[in-house]
């Protein structure tokens, strides 16, 4: 369950949390918590398993109440005590860590490397894969419910797109993946943005609005490499 301390921070400063009532998820006694956004509106359900404290459902509401995500655990075996106290190795999604000092001299070096995100995003881990020429940069970012995974690498994109859908975002046109549009990619001034969020619609459309674009119509998008590196971190129930 990839819920790191850094998340649940951002979840107490962004969100309101308050229990509600007992339930019952695959089988075990659970908690209900209730997410709310500063002005009181729903943001989030979560069931907690009561014994381990393990998210074993989840809900995500957009702005109007709507609910647009829904993860649920239908068994759970769970390993011995013992096993579970042992100290474990600290892995990491893949690529090389990249420092504050690092992100900073890449971005007086021109690539476009945002420390904060609309929706209240916060950076929270950002790697490097690739040489220099080839270097793809992969920023996470969360308000401690959402995550946006962006990848950015320098160069231009193909003439041609299969299984890309051109789709207009706050006015600029972008290519998205699947029905749900939940991963988009353009090029714009020299680099290729693909975005990937588990985010409500309206801040996926701000958050593709701040980002560089180009002055016309008809970018066009490919998936970066790193897509499949981070599909299954998107999901804390994977």
């Amino acid at each position: 369950m990839t819920m790191t301390s850094q998340m649940v921070a951002l979840l107490a400063e962004n969100y309101r949390v308050s229990r509600a009532g007992r339930g019952q998820v695959a089988g075990r006694p659970t908690q209900e918590l209730v997410l709310r956004h500063r002005n009181g509106q729903l943001a989030a359900r979560f069931w907690l398993d009561t014994a381990t404290k393990l998210p074993l459902r989840r809900e995500t509401f957009d702005g109007s109440a709507r609910m647009v995500s829904e993860d649920v655990f239908v068994s759970l075996k769970l390993g011995s005590p013992a096993a579970a106290a042992a100290p474990r190795t600290a892995s990491v999604a893949g690529g090389k860590l990249l420092a504050s000092v690092q992100l900073a001299r890449m971005r007086a070096a021109g690539w476009p490397l945002p420390a904060q995100l609309p929706g209240q995003l916060s950076l929270v881990r950002a790697s490097e894969t690739g040489g220099t020429a080839g270097a793809i940069v992969d920023l996470a970012y969360s308000d401690g419910l959402s995550v946006i995974s962006l990848f950015v690498q320098r160069g231009h994109l193909p003439a041609q797109l299969n299984g890309w859908s051109e789709v207009a975002l706050r006015g600029d046109r972008v290519y998205a993946a699947g029905p749900d549009q939940r991963s988009v990619a353009w090029s714009a001034r020299g680099f290729v943005y693909t975005l990937i969020a588990d985010a409500p619609d309206q801040t996926l459309d701000q958050v593709v609005g701040v980002l560089p674009h180009n002055a016309g119509p008809g970018f066009l998008g490919r998936m970066s490499r790193g897509l499949k590196r981070l599909v299954s971190w998107l999901n804390p129930f994977r």
